[in-house]
């Protein structure tokens, strides 16, 4: 590779592309790209070679059958058999432990029953054990790196064995509360929990989710090592549902201390302002429909959070959306204009997963509320969970009451947060909708 790097440098200092003929020029290219090529894949192949036996496949199974419900893959971080893998490759356990066992397989074919450890479902990782160690383990490495550096994914994509991706590091995302790695390569479905490496080795994220089209996602080595650190000094206790409503808990208490900051963001909408992109994580876009042909015209503004967290198979949390429509219209009358204005309304609104017996239905109330020169018609929906207390999902929905021919419409989405929460975000949310002459 040096002397590729050197013939190149030295063809370009001397102007080589100007003055050899045009096949010499592509004979010398097709040279260089016949001794590079193989070079890359030798590089893989050797990566591979290395450090294939720290990786296992971890299989979820059905207790009573012992059939396969899921797989997915983990990775040897100390001699004492220590492995790492995802929260929602082994979630089950926690779920359902009566329901479901789980079981390692090791590189060279040994099946061990696995030992749940602990986990953190915010950041979508476990630490689990089997009957033996691996004869390679990995060190994590948390330290920055250039974007575009070249990396390694390894896992059991699709229970097809064991299998190692090439790729590239891009940063961290911009648009999250998380810390997720960027890694452009093919994280398919079975990788999840298993690493993403350096070519000495050093794990630099775990596999956690994909986008598709070579754009996948990884949790960041800094919150396996805070992880491990805890389960080495935690004294024994069996990781439970109390451990994952804790995390829950605590993880919206923080979040939403920022949201619940004094100043909210705002986006004008006509004559209104209303909240606007109020966290640096969320996702904002907006749309006007106004033709002059139209009845009516329409702005639109809706912001997003994609840091969903993993409950379940069956259920998981949407943090945060919130969506404002800005109707007006001279051409139609107010009984038409009402009429148009409260088939808006009357969406449901309500996006949150979960299955009845992860939540109970929504209950509603409805209530007129004045503030400044602004009277609301505001209807909250509250659902709770049922295994996981004092968490509940929020539907807030708003429309102004002001004039004959314009308005707000407002729908909030908060997943995951304590009822006293909700109650602050709903007041303060509606104290940011105002109206300018």
């Amino acid at each position: 590779m040096k002397w590729e790097k050197d013939q190149v440098t030295f063809m370009r200092h001397h102007n080589y592309h100007a003055t050899l003929p045009s096949q010499l020029r592509m004979a010398c290219l097709m040279l260089l790209l016949f001794l590079a090529a193989p070079a890359l894949a030798i590089e893989t192949q050797d990566v591979f070679k290395r450090f294939q036996n720290g990786i296992v496949q971890i299989h979820i199974l059905e207790a009573s059958s012992g059939s396969r419900v899921a797989v997915g893959s983990g990775f040897s971080v100390s001699r004492s058999g220590e492995i790492v893998t995802n929260y929602h490759v082994i979630s089950e356990l926690v779920q359902k432990p009566d329901k479901y066992r789980a079981e390692i397989i090791y590189f060279d074919g040994h099946a061990s029953p696995l030992k749940l450890l602990n986990f953190d479902a915010v950041h979508d990782l476990a630490i689990v054990s089997g009957d033996t160690s691996t004869p390679v383990f990995f060190e994590l490495n948390a330290a920055p790196l250039p974007q575009g550096t070249r990396a390694y994914s390894i896992g059991t994509p699709l229970d097809l064995g064991f299998t190692i991706v090439e790729g590239t590091y891009n940063g961290l995302l911009i648009e999250s509360q998380y810390e997720r790695i960027h890694f452009t390569g093919s994280i398919s479905p079975g990788m999840s929990g298993g690493p993403t490496i350096l070519e000495d080795g050093r794990v630099i994220g775990v596999n956690v989710a994909t986008a598709g089209d070579q754009v996948s996602f990884l949790v960041r080595a800094k919150f396996v090592m805070a992880l491990l650190q805890q389960t080495r000094h935690q004294a024994n206790s069996s990781p439970s549902l109390e451990k994952l409503a804790s995390q829950l808990q605590q993880s919206q208490s923080s979040y939403m201390k920022d949201l619940l900051a004094p100043n909210m963001e705002k986006v004008k909408l006509g004559q209104y302002l209303l909240p606007g992109m109020i966290a640096p994580y969320l996702n904002c876009w907006g749309h006007a429909n106004t033709n002059k042909d139209d009845l009516f015209q329409h702005l639109s503004y809706a912001c997003s959070s994609d840091d969903d967290l993993y409950v379940s198979s069956s259920h998981g949390i949407h943090f945060l959306r919130f969506d404002h429509d800005y109707i007006s219209s001279e051409e139609l009358g107010q009984h038409s204009f009402f009429k148009l204005y409260q088939s808006h309304f009357a969406g449901d609104g309500r996006h949150f997963p979960g299955s009845k017996e992860d939540v109970t239905k929504f209950r509603c109330q409805t209530n007129f509320v004045k503030l400044a020169d602004l009277t609301m018609r505001a209807v909250l929906c509250v659902r709770s969970y049922r295994k996981l207390p004092e968490l509940y999902d929020a539907v807030l929905k708003i429309a102004t009451l002001r004039d004959d021919n314009r308005g707000v419409l407002s729908t909030v989405e908060l997943g995951g947060v304590s009822f006293d929460n909700i109650m602050l975000f709903s007041r303060k949310y509606m104290e940011n909708i105002t109206w300018q002459k």
